[in-house]
């Protein structure tokens, strides 16, 4: 594992780990405590359908996995990343590099909440990044709001999980408005905050699919992925959504195609 301490914005490499993806066709640096990408980027990035040459755009990216899991079914698109943590950032650039991603991946260290933090980057067609379009907006937003869960041991895991000045309406929203017209919005996120996704997405987008991520057979959902296509007008769609593990805990077949062969949600359910 190369970190590169020259920014002065990441740690000791013993602070890190490399982890495989996609059944080993990726291989992540992250950090060893706090913030964890795992199969819910994995899963997200199976949403996403994109031809050769459009655009992604991961908000609140982290170590950069979503995005890299997409550009490995679809190596001819370009990938944005957004990111408010300076060390995270370095880890998706340092990740994009060791991948073979790093002509195809920018990543802007940014506070989606200040519009001034965007003013000198650019998106597709060197565009002023906030005026620019994307195809394809994919986000993990942190999954619970200010009060509702305790502070964690790390202040990367704290921001990564816990909303900060940005809360999830105003998150999707910014998601919302980074998408080209009939461009897709997809998010993952807590099955009991449905109703605030579907809230905004629906004031901006239309043919929402809701995907629900069931644990086993029988249980309640916990997660969900919703995708919708901006300026759209054809109804909601409900899935079948996905079943996880079966009864002993092993992971689904369906699962298994995703996780280690890089598969579609599409293409299992």
């Amino acid at each position: 594992m190369t970190i590169d301490h020259s920014g002065g914005s990441v740690r000791d490499a013993s602070s890190y780990t490399e982890d495989h993806f996609l059944g080993n066709a990726l291989h992540i640096t992250q950090p060893r405590d706090g913030f964890r990408a795992g199969s819910d980027a994995v899963l997200l990035a199976a949403m996403i359908s994109a031809r050769a040459g459009e655009s992604l755009l991961d908000v609140g990216c982290g170590v950069g996995t979503a995005g890299f899991c997409a550009l490995n079914r679809l190596p001819d698109c370009r990938l944005w990343g957004i990111e408010l943590q300076s060390e995270l950032a370095t880890l998706a650039r340092l990740n994009a590099e060791n991948n073979g991603f790093a002509e195809q991946a920018r990543f802007v260290e940014a506070d989606i909440g200040e519009r001034a933090s965007f003013r000198s980057e650019t998106g597709p067609g060197d565009k002023a990044f906030l005026e620019a379009g994307f195809d394809h907006v994919f986000t993990n937003p942190p999954f619970y709001g200010k009060g509702r869960a305790r502070v964690a041991k790390t202040e990367t895991k704290t921001l990564a999980h816990i909303e900060g000045s940005v809360a999830l309406p105003e998150w999707l929203q910014f998601c919302v408005a980074r998408a080209k017209s009939k461009g897709t919005v997809t998010v993952i996120h807590r099955a009991d905050r449905l109703g605030d996704i579907l809230s905004v997405l629906q004031k901006g987008c239309g043919r929402l699919r809701i995907v629900p991520l069931w644990p086993e057979a029988g249980q309640s959902a916990k997660r969900v992925i919703v995708q919708g296509i901006k300026g759209d007008k054809s109804p909601l769609e409900l899935t079948r959504g996905l079943v996880l593990h079966e009864k002993d805990g092993s992971p689904t077949a369906a699962a298994t195609a995703i996780a280690r062969k890089g598969a579609t949600l599409q293409s299992v359910m």
